[in-house]
């Protein structure tokens, strides 16, 4: 993973390569119990790899009443538990910029990105709106679309308008990346972020329809239950086929 973050041809000005101590976090964030547990058994290490601002890129910051975009910063995370993702970047966006962390764990990868706005309560801190994370994608032997993806990570082939239009565009693409197990292709509808949420939605429902036929006893209410876990089933088909 360290050769695609260096390869994403970015300033050389704009690369620090510093490891990020937990220390730090625990120091000056406020940590739950249960966070400081996984910053100690589930993250392997950290580190700052490019700080992209008005002095280190040629790309203009972008500032406005809720969103501040004058710094974007590259991360690394080494992980050593895949099953605590969320719980391991929601302590890693507590660094104060808009972040793109590129999570490895064994012999794969996967990227998260979480645009932020500003805190109402606090115009000093910046909280995250909403979290993305790309398919996991193996170190080696890649399929042409994730070595189309791959590719699409470099930052020629994002704007350079602002720093907000140059985020976003790395959202748009792990998204199109995301839809494309469904669509065959990178090239994303309008709405295929929506898609994509809906997609999830169903999907976390037929999970815990499944799980409630497998406890359930009834066979009346089995019955009933399978109908309508067919009619998610049918949802979810629909939904895929929009992304095609």
């Amino acid at each position: 993973m360290q050769e695609l973050i260096n390869n994403l041809g970015l300033e050389a000005s704009s690369k620090i390569d510093k490891k990020l101590f937990k220390k730090q976090f625990t120091e000056n964030f406020s940590l739950s119990v249960a966070d400081k547990k996984i910053l100690t058994n589930d993250i392997e290490s950290i580190t700052l790899e490019y700080l992209l601002n008005k002095n280190t890129i040629n790309i203009a910051p972008y500032t406005d009443a809720e969103q501040d975009y004058s710094e974007i910063a590259f991360i690394k995370v080494e992980v050593l538990n895949s099953n605590k993702l969320g719980q391991i970047t929601s302590i890693v966006q507590n660094i104060p910029y808009p972040l793109i962390i590129f999570l490895a764990c064994g012999t794969k990868f996967c990227i998260n990105i979480s645009p932020k706005r500003i805190n109402k309560s606090d115009s000093s801190k910046l909280v995250v709106q909403e979290s993305h994370f790309s398919e996991w994608i193996e170190m080696q032997n890649h399929s042409k679309i994730e070595d189309t993806f791959l590719e699409s990570l470099k930052a020629k082939h994002h704007p350079y308008t602002d720093l907000l239009a140059f985020f976003t565009s790395y959202l748009d693409k792990l998204i199109a990346f995301n839809a494309s197990k469904y669509s065959g292709s990178l090239n994303p509808h309008a709405n295929t972020k929506e898609i994509l949420q809906n997609i999830q939605s169903v999907e976390a429902k037929i999970t815990e329809a499944k799980s409630k036929i497998k406890k359930e006893t009834s066979f009346s209410a089995k019955v009933n239950m399978n109908i309508e876990l067919k009619k998610l089933s049918d949802e979810l088909e629909k939904l895929k086929g929009k992304l095609v």
